[in-house]
């Protein structure tokens, strides 16, 4: 008798709390899923294009340009050719490979715990398609503008391809780190700033 008077009411109950719990669940998703789309609409404003990321490469690029025609700038890379002439030093062997450090310390630092933004396979197709790149517009180039060396050996001067990867793979580095780590993201480019001032010494 006790079971059966309670019987209606326990499956009540039962039948309440499932509809409570289920709207909860609802609730709870759609909580969800409107701070996923926020998510989603905060990171595609942040990798929006930009016309204002265009005018530091722009002006460098145009001045390279400009200094391969104009007189005057011409006559300025002549001078400063003379000069390192002058006082050129013997060739440093460190340069050959301060170029390669920052991509060196993403990997060792992974190995060391110091996980960065992308797994290993992924952060080496990262890097090998940012060399290929780098490559595929310097060599060209080099040939194109036919810049004497400084010291006289050729016309591959400009752009410098070492130069390039230094600085492609400080940017490797801080993409990696510039999330988790933003200091070591960006130590990364006076490894790249050492190599270019051996290159000038």
């Amino acid at each position: 008798m006790f079971t059966k008077s309670f019987l209606p009411i326990l499956l009540f109950a039962f039948l309440g709390f499932h509809k409570t719990f289920a709207q909860d669940s609802l609730v709870q998703n759609a909580v969800q899923d409107s701070v996923n789309i926020s998510k989603l609409d905060v990171e595609d404003k942040t990798h929006q294009f930009s016309f204002k990321k265009l005018i530091l490469p722009t002006a460098l690029i145009s001045y390279g340009v400009a200094s391969l025609s104009v007189k005057e700038l011409k006559q300025l890379n002549s001078s400063t050719k003379d000069e390192i002439k002058e006082h050129q030093p013997d060739h440093i062997r460190l340069d050959n490979y301060t170029q390669f450090v920052p991509a060196a310390l993403v990997y060792g630092l992974n190995a060391f715990g110091v996980e960065g933004k992308h797994n290993f396979r992924d952060r080496s197709i990262i890097y090998g398609t940012s060399m290929l790149i780098t490559s595929a517009i310097t060599v060209p180039l080099k040939h194109v503008t036919k810049e004497e060396r400084p010291d006289g050996s050729n016309y591959l001067s400009f752009p410098s391809g070492h130069t390039a990867i230094a600085f492609a793979s400080a940017q490797f580095m801080f993409r990696e780190y510039k999330d988790t780590n933003f200091l070591l993201g960006i130590s990364g480019y006076s490894f790249a700033v050492f190599y270019r001032s051996l290159q000038n010494a």
